[in-house]
């Protein structure tokens, strides 16, 4: 008996190791048949990405781009991200689109992603708060950046260029310590207006306008332009006066003899009051040389205000006679200023100053509604046939917000670090030539002669979404935000808006 029982112990043990081993061999190959199965259904489900990225692949291999140079591919490359020194990036991507019943859609597509680097923020030098908040807003300006840069190589005389030089060397290191720097913008801003730099708490509007006008006139006074740069070669030239300038057009229309003049003005920010009412004759148009390019009715605080600086007014005609025909009539002159071309960056100062019952200035500390994204078409003349409802998105980038009552309190930014970009419609914008406004006005009142219908150019656009990086940036106070925190801010001050 207990020699069967060995017998069968030899036999069962070897047989048993040997199945084993087996069914690890067969267990093992199934095993890598699954996984190369799985890869190469994921491969075909996810096709559409990898021909989407496949450009960007390549141009990642071969180096920035020579169609475009402002961007610099960014890919994850055998599962490592290659870290770009240039802050904007160029991706294809999907986006996640609501439609007009309100249902979200995917697509993919091509489109341009701009991207900065995370916010550093500025030493308060003494009481800089409002020249820390307007600068953070620029540094997070697309294009403000290489605009100065290409003055740097391009003007022969750039070092004479004292403001603009030390806000280019400010964006240069703005990143690291830039204390330095900003002392010397600083510095610079008051040889224009000693009233800065003091040590008192000044205006944050008054502080950029001056800033902007300052590097704006050092470049007329210089007479140092950009040279304009055929978009076909390869090349964008960006132009820092396009950047921010639009053109106003005023137009004057006559009862009696049916005249229109026209003036033009340049202007690089907009001002607009805080209106809680507007008067709802504004779109009865009395001739409709008058018209915008959309009648829609304003819906945000900020839409009501610009209704307010764009309405209608209306004179007899003794008191404004027409300076066409010379012939004081007896009925209605008409003004209106409305937006002729606007910048690719648009700067809106609510003003929140108020007279009080004892005669005295205050400030208006009234909550407005502003949107992230609004249509410039409602403000906007049909004298320039060049524009569209589809081309006058404005997207919101930096809010300037200033806390506190009028003879103190304290300045902070809110910036966005992450929006699409329309690379068609700013070159149209950049690219945009000096315009001889003696020839336009001649061009501009014939055209509103002879035409006095005009088609409405009403209608709610698809805008893309991409899921943006909103900072709150205080002096050297840094930390993330929410959109819903920066939408609507009660105490917000100077709103950035770009092209979409």
């Amino acid at each position: 008996m207990e020699t069967l029982s060995i017998i069968l112990l030899c036999v069962f043990i070897p047989v048993t190791v040997l199945l084993s081993i087996c069914l690890l061999c067969i267990h093992s190959y199934w095993k890598r048949k699954w996984k190369s199965i799985t890869k190469e259904n994921d491969i075909e489900a996810k096709g559409d990405i990898k021909i989407g990225f496949q450009g960007r692949l390549e141009d990642a291999q071969r180096g920035p781009s020579h169609q475009d140079p402002t961007f610099v591919a960014d890919e994850k490359l055998g599962g490592r991200k290659k870290k770009q020194k240039k802050k904007s990036k160029a991706t294809k991507r999907s986006i996640d689109v609501e439609n007009q019943d309100g249902a979200k859609q995917i697509r993919v597509e091509e489109s341009k992603l701009f991207e900065f680097d995370p916010p550093i923020g500025n030493k308060n030098l003494g009481n800089t708060c409002f020249f820390n908040s307007s600068l953070q807003a620029l540094y997070f300006t697309k294009f403000f950046e290489d605009a100065l840069s290409l003055l740097k190589v391009s003007a022969p005389n750039f070092q004479n260029l004292k403001l603009t030089k030390s806000v280019l060397e400010l964006l240069e290191k703005k990143n690291v310590n830039h204390t330095q720097e900003l002392r010397s913008v600083l510095n610079a801003v008051r040889n224009i207006n000693n009233q800065f730099g003091r040590g008192t708490q000044e205006d944050s509007y008054e502080l950029l306008n001056t800033l902007l006008g300052g590097i704006l006139d050092e470049l007329q006074n210089g007479d140092r332009t950009c040279k304009p740069i055929d978009v076909d070669s390869g090349v964008n030239g960006i132009s820092l006066k396009n950047l921010f300038t639009g053109i106003f057009i005023t137009i004057y229309v006559y009862d009696s003899c049916n005249d229109v003049e026209v003036d033009f003005e340049e202007f690089t920010t907009l001002s607009i009051p805080i209106a809680d009412n507007i008067d709802q004759n504004f779109k009865k148009l009395p001739h409709r040389g008058l018209q915008t390019i959309s009648s829609e009715d304003p819906r945000f605080d900020i839409e009501k205000g610009l209704a307010v600086l764009t309405q209608i007014e209306d004179y007899e005609e003794s008191d404004l006679p027409c300076r066409v025909c010379n012939i004081e009539g007896t009925g209605k002159a008409y003004r209106r200023m409305l937006v002729f071309t606007p910048p690719p960056v648009l700067v809106i100062h609510i003003d929140r100053f108020k007279m009080n019952d004892f005669n005295r200035l205050t400030k208006n500390a009234q909550r407005l509604k502003y949107p992230r994204i609004f249509n410039m078409a409602k403000f906007c003349s049909v004298a320039n046939t060049e524009l569209s409802t589809n081309s006058l998105n404005y997207e919101l980038y930096a809010v300037v917000v200033h806390s506190g009552a009028l003879g103190g309190g304290h300045y902070y930014a809110y910036v966005n670090t992450t929006r699409m970009h329309d690379v068609e419609k700013w070159q149209e914008h950049l690219k945009r030539s000096p315009l001889d406004l003696e020839k336009l006005k001649s061009n501009v009142e014939e055209f509103l002669r002879k035409r006095h219908e005009f088609q409405d150019d009403s209608g709610q656009t698809e805008v893309c979404k991409v899921k943006d990086s909103w900072f709150y940036v205080s002096d050297e106070s840094v930390c993330s935000a929410s959109v819903d925190e920066v939408i609507s801010h009660k105490d917000a001050y100077i709103l950035f808006y770009e092209v979409h």
